[in-house]
């Protein structure tokens, strides 16, 4: 019974996942032209558009990063850290697996008061 149910789902899975020889791909309106001009783009480009909120915290929060991370490296080095620091503290939530072997051997001498052959 349980064979037989493994064996539909897979045929349900596999048979789910076949597009016919018939197959015509859809027509997508596409625009013609982007939006915005490349002139008009650049006018965009440079401008700081964090000062339309008007938040004396999110300009300080800019000012700060931008002196603090001049080098693109490092700012990646930094994100990197973050992402093993995450990595180390949620590795205990994860199944564990451990392997170990040993192996010993002991001969008792025929003299001792031991033997109990």
């Amino acid at each position: 019974m349980l064979r037989s149910a493994a064996a539909v789902a897979a045929l349900a899975a596999l048979t789910g996942c076949t597009v016919g020889p018939d197959y015509v791909r859809p027509k997508v309106d596409a625009p013609a032209a982007f939006r915005y001009e490349v002139s008009n783009a650049s006018d965009l480009v440079n401008t700081a558009w964090w000062q339309q909120f008007d938040d004396p915290v999110l300009d300080q929060l800019i000012t700060t990063a931008l002196a603090q991370n001049k080098d693109v490296r490092i700012a990646a080095a930094r994100v990197e850290e973050a992402a093993g620091v995450l990595g180390v503290t949620r590795a205990q939530l994860f199944p564990q697996a451990g392997a170990s072997a040993d192996f010993a051997r002991q001969q008792v001498s025929r003299f001792s008061g031991t033997n109990t052959l």
